[in-house]
Parts: C-alpha cells; structure tokens; sequence
C-alpha cells in the first residue's frame, strides 16, 4: 500500500514539532520590455468567443473523420513514385527467380529429411 507524505510546511510532519516555517519569498522575474513589472494574469475571453464544448455531435464527426482521412490518403498518393514499365518487368522477373530457387532449394531439402526419416524409423 502506498504511503502518502503530508504536503511541506503544512505542520503535520513529525520532525518540524508541529511548528510552520514562513515561506521563503518569491522571486519574480523582470522582463526588461515591461519596465520590471510582474504579469498580469491572463483574462478571460468573453462568452462569444470561448469554444463550445460538445456541440458537435459523433455523426459529424465520423464524417468529418472520414473525408479527412480521404482527402489524407490521395494527398499521399499522389507522392509516391511509381515504377515505370521496364522497372515492374525486372521487379517481376527477379521475383519468380527467387520464388523458383527458393522452391527448389526447399524441395532438396524435404527430400533429403524425408529419407533421413524412413531410414530411421
């Protein structure tokens, strides 16, 4: 089980007595743009301009989403480089090369497994 540690300085920790130590001062920053004064804190947009949240609903979404999605794709299409003839003849040619090595190679080696197996058994 997790052990929690009472926050600093909240006079609840066993070693401080109960006592609370002042805080130490904070430091503010000086922007030399501002003449050294401190930021104000940000204010908050009137109600026209806040976001609404939840206001649009899963179906527009989704459609949303999807003509996204779509309009993602062909724009990724459009990058690719697509092989010429003669670079799709050769890729297909060295490709059944390999398949046929490959499928004689595996042959050979069943064949001789195979042998291997009878002789013993």
């Amino acid at each position: 089980m997790a052990r929690i540690r009472p926050a600093r300085n909240d006079g609840s920790s066993k070693d401080d007595g109960g006592e609370k130590s002042p805080a130490p001062p904070a430091r503010a920053r000086r922007n030399k743009s501002d003449g050294g004064r401190q930021p104000s804190a940000p204010r908050p947009k009137p109600a026209a301009q806040r976001e609404k949240t939840g206001a649009v609903t899963k179906a527009v979404q989704d459609q949303r989403r999807g003509s996204r999605f779509l309009s993602d794709v062909v724009a990724e299409l459009r990058k690719v480089q697509w092989p010429t003839r003669s670079q799709l003849l050769q890729s297909t040619a060295v490709v059944i090369v390999v398949v046929a090595i490959v499928t004689i190679y595996l042959d050979v080696v069943d064949t001789i497994v195979n042998r291997i197996v009878h002789a013993i058994f």
